[in-house]
């Protein structure tokens, strides 16, 4: 496929703009053959200082502005610095080679208006999509000088989010996530024909949100790349928009939103302090329960009881010899590492606790599972940046890695799913963008068996890019003949907030549809703030939820 980009000057790219055009210098099946640029900026240079200084002061809400910017540029110099990981010399140095054109279009207001003869002078190239890094709101034929048109980010859901800065109003208006729009541009802002979203988990800064909405969209230009290279492209018309166009925000609302980051941020070196001093943040403990999670009332559950200094979660029932046992990861707050500890259950309370996997890297889900008669453990290990199952040499307490996967990648809570017709499948999240969480994609692989001889990937991989059902909350379990996948709700900038059941609709290699059932708030009881984890086996089940503070 034949790609252009509407860019700037190649020193001046964003990392996540970098790493677009690292993908497609590596794949073969497209081709980067065309850099537009806007060639009007060397008119600019010579606009005199007087000039600059008077457009300036005539623009409106000068003193927001002046507010907001100067807070986000503390921000991403002092707390959240942007992230370099492409070698950006080397990709400079491969835009040099590929041709570029200069473009004049007519300014008005925020409108870039192309002629029809730079339309033309496009089209020659025979382009089948351009990519926009550049330019304002876009008018005239160059809207269709390639075959697809050309796609642009809006970062934000543009049914209730069009204009920006991008991803500053999700947190000023409490929104639970900060959406991204991919559009094929048509003459309306932020209005195109949308050709997919995707949504994000917010952060409570402005600048760390921006950083991962950007860069965690990268993945959603590049599925749709590659599906419209398999021959599957069905933009839809955007729906009626009802809100106004947001701008940079006035004094006002800037002055809230630099209280709402100080504050917080305050907030967030006293609870590390308390830490110190014995205080559990977050603190996850385990319920266990008798019948079916879907038809229970989880109020009369009552929580583990934990010692000192450590929280449990991502609990998993295993039975050994007609006992059931509870693996989980045991966080320790003195040296922010989890371990993986078991213990029996006997009336749902848990006793004889021992550490069976403890290594020198994190370790949560502990996901176990039987394979031709032999017991085996898929933690996640993301930190040691592959997926590695363990085999069991002497049950509960020794194990020994048997095989790995997926190497250099951050995997997480990954497991099994063994459909009626035999076939295997895995199920896994992944970290794919730096300075971000593995919260919003869900990938699945069809595989051989646990050795993981072959793997293929689901063609619509990542078949979920939505913060508040993607991430997997146990395994699946069925009901009624239905099948369901549990799956985190990490909204409101809360990771693990709350807890979906979501039953399976469609599942083949190039088809996943899940509908959510339900979604289970923490509300149960008194202190709780998140529930993100649960185990059901025949008639009983465990989950995790976290209080406040313990």
């Amino acid at each position: 496929m034949r790609i252009g980009i509407l860019t700037r000057d190649n020193n001046s790219l964003f990392n996540w703009e970098l790493r677009i055009i690292e993908h497609l210098k590596n794949n073969p099946d497209f081709e980067i053959v065309l850099l537009m640029k806007d060639g009007r900026h060397q008119q600019d240079v010579s606009e005199s200082k007087i000039s600059k200084i008077s457009n300036l002061l005539k623009r409106k809400n000068l003193f927001g502005k002046f507010l907001f910017y100067t807070q986000m540029n503390i921000e991403q110099t002092f707390f959240y610095k942007r992230p370099t990981s492409v070698n950006k010399p080397e990709i400079t140095s491969y835009l040099e080679q590929i041709e570029t054109i200069d473009l004049f279009p007519k300014r008005k207001g925020f409108l870039d208006i192309f002629s029809d003869d730079e339309a033309s002078k496009v089209k020659a190239y025979n382009l089948d999509v351009i990519l926009r890094f550049e330019f304002n709101i876009i008018r005239g034929d160059i809207l269709n000088a390639a075959t697809y048109g050309i796609w642009s980010f809006h970062h934000g859901d543009n049914a209730i989010n069009r204009g920006g800065p991008a991803g500053f109003w999700e947190i000023a208006l409490k929104q639970p996530v900060v959406g991204v729009t991919l559009q094929q541009l048509t003459p309306e802002l932020d209005g195109g024909l949308v050709i997919d979203k995707a949504y994000y988990s917010k952060h409570w800064a402005f600048a760390k949100t921006n950083m991962m909405l950007t860069e965690n969209s990268v993945n959603l230009l590049l599925k749709n790349l590659r599906l419209l290279k398999q021959g599957t492209y069905n933009p839809t018309k955007s729906l009626v928009y009802y809100n106004e166009l947001y701008v940079a925000p006035k004094p006002l609302i800037a002055l809230k939103y630099i209280w709402h980051f100080y504050s917080t941020f305050l907030k967030k070196v006293l609870q590390r302090v308390s830490e110190k001093f014995g205080k559990r943040i977050c603190c996850w403990t385990l319920f266990i329960g008798k019948g079916q999670f879907m038809h229970s009332t989880l109020f009369r559950i009552k929580p583990a009881k934990l010692p000192k200094g450590e929280f449990w979660a991502d609990p998993f029932f295993y039975k050994h010899n007609d006992t059931t046992y509870v693996f989980f990861e045991n966080y320790s707050y003195k040296t922010k590492l989890g371990k993986i500890s078991c213990g029996k259950v006997e009336n749902k309370v848990i006793t004889n606790v021992v550490d069976v996997l403890d290594l020198d890297y994190h370790l949560s889900f502990p996901y176990v599972f039987e394979y031709n008669n032999q017991l085996f453990m898929m933690p996640e290990t993301s930190e040691n940046k592959r997926l590695e199952i363990f085999k069991c040499i002497e049950f509960p307490h020794k194990w020994e890695l048997h095989k790995t996967a997926f190497e250099g990648e951050r995997i997480v809570d990954a497991f099994f799913y063994t459909d009626t017709s035999s076939q295997m499948w895995l199920f896994l999240n992944k970290q794919t963008a730096p300075e971000s969480e593995a919260d919003s994609e869900l990938y699945i692989y069809k595989v051989d068996s646990p050795e993981l001889n072959k793997i293929e990937s689901h063609r619509l991989n990542p078949v979920i890019i939505d913060a508040r059902v993607a991430r997997n909350a146990g395994t699946t379990f069925t009901n009624n003949g239905k099948v369901y996948r549990p799956s985190q709700s990490n909204t409101h900038g809360i990771y693990g907030r709350a807890l979906n059941i979501n039953e399976i609709k469609t599942l083949t290699i190039n088809d996943y549809k899940e509908e959510t059932i339900i979604t289970v708030e923490p509300n149960f009881k008194k202190g709780l703030e998140r529930i993100h984890h649960l185990h059901q086996i025949d008639d009983m089940f465990v989950f995790d939820a976290a209080y406040k503070r313990m």
